[in-house]
């Protein structure tokens, strides 16, 4: 998970997630960056992301400037939000480096995800639809995984490409200005 530590980013969400699938898959591995922001009323405190390293539900990483190395490591991107945002960077920088995707069934985050192909969408604010999401990744063969990272390039390239978005920018600004 990559997002400011914020409960409306489903902190608490993924942390009870991880409370369930790590008694049935212990190897698994929980990892949260991103910056506490303490000017956000519904921040998660310090010492509750610290409680919930040391009973070893999450790794938290911090803040980091550069994600790439990360992300490389990961088998997918768990976006378990119900904030109220635009397309969220994160997943189209997932997809774009082949990473399946598991996020919520919300706006800005379902537009990354076609379900079974590129990702797994969950219900947001439901625990047990995350829960019943990421077990349905672990399920997933070898072959399986890098298949769903291959369609979610692939859908990066013909949708999120940086270089087709700034045509449609130029298109609207020589239309209107």
């Amino acid at each position: 998970m990559i997002s400011r530590v914020l409960y409306d980013k489903g902190y608490q969400q993924y942390v009870d997630a991880s409370k369930v699938i790590l008694k049935r898959y212990p190897n698994v591995k929980f990892i949260l960056l991103g910056d506490i922001d303490e000017s956000y009323p519904n921040h998660v405190p310090r010492d509750i992301v610290e409680k919930d390293v040391q009973e070893g539900y999450i790794e938290y990483l911090g803040y980091r400037q550069d994600v790439k190395d990360i992300i490389i490591n990961c088998d997918c991107i768990v976006h378990p939000t119900f904030y109220n945002e635009g397309l969220s960077r994160v997943l189209m920088e997932g997809l774009a480096m082949k990473k399946p995707i598991i996020t919520t069934d919300i706006p800005g985050c379902r537009e990354t995800v076609d379900d079974g192909k590129t990702g797994f969408l969950c219900q947001p604010k439901d625990v047990a639809s995350l829960v019943s999401t990421i077990e349905k990744f672990l399920s997933l063969s070898v072959e399986e995984r890098h298949n769903m990272g291959l369609n979610g390039r692939k859908k990066a390239e013909e949708i999120f490409d940086v270089n087709k978005v700034i045509d449609i920018y130029h298109t609207i600004t020589d239309k209107y200005c």
